[in-house]
This record gives C-alpha cells, sequence and structure tokens, in this order.
C-alpha cells in the first residue's frame, strides 16, 4: 500500500493538475469556496396558517429586517405546511406561492408519480386531485435546484480543513499548497484510490448529495467518478451519469447520459473525442474548467481551446459550457458569444481562492457576460471555503452583485440561474428546471413571503426548506409532513439548525454492494471513523476528522 501525504504519489498529481484533479477520467476536482460569512437580517414573524375551507393556502410572514451590507435580508416565513387531507401515495397537491418559468402566483401544483400534473390557480378539475394528498404549504412551491458545477466527493470538507494561504493568480498555483495537498490525500483515502484499502465513493457521493437536498438542490453535476455506480442517485440526481434517474423510477434505471465534463484542459485525443461526441449527437453539454484564475495564463486558455483539436474551433460549439472564465474580458466573451458558448459562475470559489476571501472584484464579470447575450448558470463548485450549497451561494452572488454591479441581477434571475437557465445550459429544460406539466417531479417548497418570492428564494436556509421532491419522492422536509414520504424503509429525524425535518436516505432492496439501505446515520458514521482511522496514521501534519457538518447554522 502506498502512502498518502505529502510525500505520497496524490500529491504529485494534485500539484500537476488543472484546479484540485484528483478523479479518473478526467473529472477531477476543481477547487472552490466563499469569502466570508454574510449576516442576514431577523426575519419577520411568521405568518398564521390560513383558516378559509379545505386545503385554503394560509397566511405568510412578513419581511425581516435588512441584511448586511449588499445582502439579501431574511424574509419572514409564513405559518407552518399542514397536511389537509391524505391521499394515494403517490399523488400531493402543493397549495401555496407559485413559481413557474415566466410568472409567480398563488396556485396548486399536482405531483402523481414522478411527473407533474398540473400547475395552476386551481389544480381540482385534474382527474388525479380528488385521491392526492393536499398540503397547505403556507409558502413558496419553485422547481428543484439545479446544481451545475461541483465536485460531490469533496463534500465532507470545508474551510476548516483549507485555506489558502495567499490570494493566487492561476488554479495552477493553490494546488501546490502541502495542507491542500495533505487533504486530498485524506479524501483520495476515503475514495479508494491509489492503494487505498477503503472504497467509501459511494458514502461520499451520498453525502454530497444529502447537502444538495437538505437545500432544495434536486439534481446535481458533481463529477462523481466510478463509472455511474449503482449506489448513485438514490438521492439527488447524480445529473452527470447514467444513474440520473431521468429514463426510470427511484432507485434509477441506466439512463442516456449526454453531459460530459472535464475539470482539466483535454489533451488533444480528450478534445478530438468530444467534437465526434457532439457529431455523433452523443453529447449535448460538454462542461470544461477554462479561465479560472485572474492571469493572463487564465485568460489564453479559451483560445487553447480552440486550437487544441484537430480541426481549430470544434469545442467553440453552442453545447460547451465554460466553467469559471474568471479571468475573461470583453475579447474572450466576445469569441463566447460568437459561438453561442454558455458559461457557469461560481463567485464564492473565485473570491475565495483569487480574492483572499475577501476582495469581491476577483470574479467573473457577470454583468459583462450577460450584455454579450452569453446565457449564465450560478453554482458552489464545491463546499470549501462557505458555500455549502447552492443557497449559499445565491447570498454570496446577491452580495458581489449589490456590492459591485449595484444590483444589476436582480433576485429573480439569480432564481433562474440554479433552476430553469441551469436546466437550459444542460440541455435539460423539457424534463427539470421549471413547473411545468409532464416535467420531472423535482419540486421545492420554502417558506417566505409571497409578495416577494423571488427574494425569498435568496433568503432561504436549509431550516426553511419545508419539502424536497426529486421524482415525486417526498425526501426532506419538514417533521409533520413525513407522512408524504416513502414509508419503508423508515425515514429519519434530524435537526437542521433547532428545526425538526424529516430525511429519507435508506431505500429498499439494499445490499453490501449497492449500499441502497445505508441511513444518514450510518453514512455519517462509517466516513466520520475512516477519516479518523486515516488521521490516526499520522502521514502529515494535519487531522481532517470530523466531516463537515451536513449543514452550517449561524
Amino acid at each position: 500500500m502506498e502512502r498518502f501525504g505529502v510525500l505520497g504519489s496524490l500529491v504529485l498529481l494534485s500539484v500537476a493538475v488543472l484546479g484540485c484533479q484528483d478523479e479518473t477520467s478526467q473529472q477531477t476536482t476543481s477547487g472552490g469556496g466563499t469569502g466570508g460569512t454574510v449576516s442576514s437580517g431577523t426575519g419577520g414573524s411568521g405568518g398564521l396558517v390560513g383558516g378559509g375551507g379545505t386545503g385554503g393556502v394560509g397566511g405568510f410572514g412578513g419581511v425581516g429586517g435588512s441584511g448586511a451590507q449588499g445582502g439579501t435580508g431574511n424574509i419572514g416565513e409564513g405559518g407552518d405546511a399542514v397536511i389537509v387531507s391524505q391521499g394515494d401515495p403517490d399523488k400531493v397537491l402543493l397549495q401555496g406561492w407559485v413559481i413557474t418559468p415566466d410568472q409567480s402566483f398563488a396556485g396548486e401544483v399536482l405531483i402523481v408519480g414522478e411527473t407533474i400534473a398540473c400547475v395552476a390557480a386551481d389544480c381540482s378539475s385534474d382527474p388525479d386531485a380528488p385521491n392526492a394528498s393536499v398540503v397547505a404549504t403556507n409558502g413558496i412551491i419553485m422547481p428543484g435546484m439545479i446544481d451545475t458545477h461541483n465536485h460531490i466527493l469533496f463534500d465532507i470538507m470545508d474551510e476548516d480543513d483549507w485555506v489558502p494561504l495567499i490570494a493566487h493568480q492561476n488554479h495552477t498555483d493553490w494546488p501546490k499548497e502541502d495542507r491542500y495537498a495533505a487533504m486530498i490525500d485524506a479524501k483520495q483515502w476515503l475514495n479508494g484510490q491509489s492503494g487505498s484499502p477503503v472504497d467509501l465513493g459511494c458514502e461520499l457521493n451520498k453525502y454530497g448529495e444529502l447537502k444538495g437536498l437538505v437545500a432544495g438542490t434536486t439534481a446535481i453535476v458533481g463529477a462523481p467518478g466510478g463509472n455511474g455506480k449503482i449506489c448513485h442517485r438514490t438521492l439527488t440526481r447524480s445529473i452527470d451519469t447514467a444513474a440520473n434517474g431521468l429514463c426510470g423510477t427511484h432507485p434509477p434505471q441506466s439512463c442516456p447520459d449526454k453531459i460530459q465534463a472535464h475539470t482539466i484542459f483535454p489533451n488533444s485525443s480528450t478534445a478530438n473525442s468530444v467534437c465526434n461526441n457532439f457529431a455523433t449527437l452523443k453529447t449535448d453539454a460538454y462542461l470544461i474548467h477554462i479561465g479560472e484564475g485572474v492571469d493572463q495564463d487564465s485568460r489564453d486558455e479559451l483560445e487553447d481551446l480552440r486550437t487544441v483539436t484537430t480541426v481549430d474551433g470544434c469545442l467553440h460549439d453552442p453545447r460547451t459550457v465554460i466553467v469559471h472564465g474568471t479571468a475573461f474580458t470583453e475579447a474572450e466573451f466576445d469569441v463566447m458569444a460568437a459561438a453561442g458558448m454558455n458559461l457557469i459562475w461560481s463567485p464564492s470559489s473565485n473570491v475565495f481562492l483569487y480574492g483572499s476571501g475577501t476582495d469581491l472584484t476577483k470574479t467573473t464579470d457577470i454583468p459583462l457576460a450577460l450584455s454579450k447575450g452569453i446565457t449564465v448558470a450560478l453554482s458552489p463548485d464545491w463546499s470549501m471555503g462557505g458555500s455549502q450549497n447552492l443557497l449559499d451561494e445565491l447570498r454570496f452572488a446577491d452580495l458581489v452583485d449589490n456590492s459591485q454591479w449595484s444590483n444589476t441581477l436582480d433576485a429573480e434571475t439569480l432564481t433562474e440561474m440554479v433552476t430553469s437557465t441551469a436546466a437550459e445550459l444542460l440541455a435539460l429544460e423539457d424534463q427539470i428546471g421549471s413547473l411545468e406539466v409532464g416535467m420531472k417531479a423535482d419540486v421545492v417548497v420554502i417558506g417566505g413571503d409571497p409578495n416577494l418570492p423571488y427574494e425569498s428564494v435568496l433568503a432561504a436556509t436549509p431550516a426553511r426548506v419545508r419539502l424536497t421532491f426529486v421524482g415525486g419522492d417526498a425526501l426532506y422536509g419538514d417533521e409533520q409532513l413525513e407522512p408524504l414520504g416513502p414509508q419503508s424503509p423508515a425515514c429519519e429525524l434530524i435537526d437542521i439548525c433547532g428545526q425538526s425535518k424529516f430525511i429519507c436516505v435508506a431505500i429498499e432492496g439494499g445490499t453490501t454492494s449497492n449500499k441502497w439501505g445505508q441511513s444518514l446515520a450510518e453514512i455519517d458514521a462509517i466516513l466520520n471513523q475512516e477519516l479518523a482511522s486515516y488521521d490516526a496514521q499520522m502521514l502529515t501534519q494535519w487531522a481532517f476528522a470530523p466531516i463537515a457538518p451536513l449543514v452550517k447554522c449561524p
């Protein structure tokens, strides 16, 4: 067995790659994080559950106090969500304030099986409505959020495990820091790489999926590796694998996977294979880390991407999605716009790595990109540095926007960046990302103010996420709504920042190999035990146990 530590072979890998690469098949991981915590104002008092007739929509809370500079103040929650009546287990009628692709209104969303059957002011005329469980959410009903850029196997780590020593210029610089290399080794050990006797890739992926699930994220481009292990997407959709659940029920069948993600710059052979996939319609979205940094070398990568292929420019294509583009100027955005390329923005990661966590100018110029007609999605990159989930990233993006760009990006635009726009970038807008009849029932309910629905999204935390449905399954939510979740195996009760929640992790048919039967408590215990065992070997001067919490509370 090889040593894991700053002298081990994994360190040689980590200093040689683009970003924090550590996965096989060029699905290696790029770092990220956020620069400091944004304190929000005190939330308004919650409203009372509406009186009215059966199934009436409850009242909502008032507006909270003002937030930190540039941030979003907390929005008052409505009254508690309540199950008005219990119906068929595969039918749920949600009542509340609905956010669709182009409007928001007081109304209803009917879920039948894994599909959205009705989105309207009144769904009572739908033939499945009389047999559905009715839930007065007293909240905001929105599409499940889509995380288009994460490195999910790192989600057991956070900024307590590593913080850059300096503000770096380029993505090749910070992987050379000793503590970062040691952290990579610890994560590699758990993932069963380079001679490790441990293989907890399933547990690592599930834990990352759960960090998204509790924050209302229902699909993640997480570069989990492992060629689509059977344990993937038993929770949040691992959307960049064949286990994305888009063609089958829970657990998923092997589905078409037309999303390719490379976190290192491709060599000519790999780049040519992507071009071939474009030509044969095997790839609908190609996500590639380009321009991550603030120097000329980072800026030059867009031109390098044009010339790396045998046929120049075949990767300058509308299906190519640039991840980061932090160094880009008007010239690069003009090239992107001319080719129809899209962009994924991770501001917390940018500021964490290139701005010492405080310089909010060290991020991609999103207003400039948008002015060129480039489509932009938002994602957290990874849990290093404080952005533990998309809700955190939304608040950080709002802070950057208000501080640097005079509120150019309103709350609705930011919300779209993690829902409908994100789906468009992945060429999945016909299945996820919006509340429309026939779409997959990836649906989230949050507490908030109907007068400020999009601001409520920006102000939300996992404690305010009242329900998360993935493919019609209620997998997370307020304790009193647990009857909506799968009944076998039983769901678990957990505390999220003082709020009692149910979470459904184990599924039927669990075996030693597929690990479907694992509970959250078991996953947490296994990861903590093995990380502590790694630390006990004293291979480096640093220790990394325990794993980062599922949610960081204020």
